[in-house]
């Protein structure tokens, strides 16, 4: 059993600046590419397993072509903020069920 394991692959990059450059829209979108583009780069050794089918056997004794993937993401909030492309301190559940209201 795997239960609560943990292996750390990598380190984010955290970009320095000064306080007066962080604010810019420019250092802001260059900090979502570093973000985003990190862990594509920590796992692009992996990507030729995740796009080429290999052939397995099953419980049923049948062969199939299978990917192998990545399990899920862990995030904090803020990472989750980011990933989500939601606005910081807004529930996207509430949001939905406004719009569903409306719309029903």
């Amino acid at each position: 059993m795997h239960r609560d394991a943990l292996s750390l692959i990598g380190f984010l990059a955290l970009p320095k600046t000064t306080k007066e450059r962080a604010s810019t829209p420019e250092f802001h979108k260059f900090q979502r590419q570093l973000f985003h583009s990190s862990p594509a780069r920590i796992l692009e050794h992996l990507k030729p397993t995740m796009t080429t089918p290999k052939v397995a056997r099953f419980g049923d004794g049948h062969y199939r072509r299978v990917i192998y993937g990545l399990g899920p993401y862990i995030a904090d909030y803020e990472e989750q903020v980011l990933l989500a492309c939601i606005v910081k301190n807004w529930c996207a559940q509430y949001i939905v069920v406004g719009v569903i209201i409306g719309i029903v």
